[in-house]
């Protein structure tokens, strides 16, 4: 028998060793954000989660690069009411981060009215706001529009453009009824100004009705051409706060109410010990083949619109003919698996 060679015998030795994956499944649980969570608006890019949400008196960014990061990671303050209402009212609500033809804006509620920080190519680049050493502002935010308006989002209708949609007052239909909570549309001319507006959805339904009449806190939706828009339905104080949508008929203009087709109910609600669990967001998973959502809840089973609202992301999926399906709310705790591609630009 002929002698092995010192090569073959290395080769033997390294086939007989255990094979160690580099692809690790990750983790996470929810909620992300246990105190002031709500409002939840979050992006993925260039290696990083961004997180906004509301926190009363600020516009605060977290960034992490991964969801179960975003527990501990120290968030950014861009910018501070310069004399809040310690009464409240006033209060800063809902920022969202948007990319306009490449560069970072922030648009937020604040008063009651809608307002966009103009930012740079650098999502997490917010130097030129904030307060200075004499307590002013560095540099002031951009008012969006004048009327009465909140949660204001940007959705891009494919061969239309960029339209602003916002939480706004409009007449009832109903003689003797006050002003409803409505959702209003209007054209994006450049990424601080709008053009005309429109009543794009009134609560009208009973489950948009709960205590108070409410639409709020829309999002743009985006799958296979289709575009919908998210939105929470009926008072934030009560359970039945929950996630309605419109889906946009892919033809006619979408300042056009009945461009859009209202959901038959609810299509999330309340469950497993999470309840209100509206004003949401969606984002990408960082290799671009998932949708996901990311909503508040609280564990309080009476319903809140407090700082005890928790931020909780969980996957999206699609039904066959298209239509998002958003599943139910999992209880807090529970180990999920991390969007797809996390943690391979580190």
């Amino acid at each position: 028998m002929k002698p092995k060679s010192l090569f073959s015998t290395a080769l033997a030795l390294l086939t007989a060793l255990p094979v160690v994956s580099t692809n690790t499944t990750r983790t996470f649980t929810n909620p992300l954000r246990t105190l002031n969570g709500s409002d939840p608006f979050l992006v993925y890019i260039k290696g990083y989660y961004y997180l906004a949400t509301t926190t009363w008196r600020s516009v605060e960014l977290t960034r992490a690069r991964t969801l179960e990061g975003l527990k501990t990671a120290t968030p950014q303050i861009i910018y501070k009411m310069p004399n809040p209402n310690p009464a409240g009212g006033n209060d800063v609500w809902a920022p969202e981060l948007h990319n306009i033809n490449g560069t970072w804006y922030i648009y937020f509620s604040e008063g009651r009215k809608s307002w966009v920080l103009p930012g740079t190519d650098d999502p997490w680049k917010w130097d030129e706001y904030g307060l200075g050493s004499d307590n002013s502002l560095k540099k002031s935010p951009v008012q969006v529009h004048q009327e009465w308006g909140i949660d204001g989002t940007v959705v891009d209708i494919p061969a239309w453009g960029k339209y602003f949609v916002w939480s706004c007052m409009t007449a009832s239909p109903t003689a003797g009824e006050e002003d409803l909570q409505s959702l209003c549309i209007a054209r994006l001319l450049t990424p601080t100004s709008i053009g005309p507006f429109y009543t794009l959805s009134q609560p009208l339904e009973d489950w948009e009705r709960v205590e108070i009449p409410v639409n709020e806190g829309p999002a743009g939706l985006y799958h296979g051409g289709k575009v919908w828009i998210a939105y929470a339905a009926s008072f934030c104080k009560t359970i039945d706060y929950a996630i309605g949508t419109l889906a946009w008929d892919g033809v006619n203009d979408p300042l056009n109410a009945t461009s859009w087709t209202k959901s038959s109910g609810r299509v999330f609600s309340s469950a497993n010990g999470n309840y209100g669990t509206a004003h949401n967001g969606f984002f990408t998973s960082p290799d671009g083949t998932e949708t996901w959502n990311i909503f508040h809840a609280t564990p309080n089973s009476n319903g809140s619109c407090g700082a005890d609202r928790a931020t909780f992301a969980q996957i999206l999926n699609w039904n066959e003919d298209g239509s998002p399906d958003f599943g139910v709310p999992l209880a807090a705790g529970t180990v999920l698996k991390a969007p797809s591609g996390e943690g391979e630009e580190e």
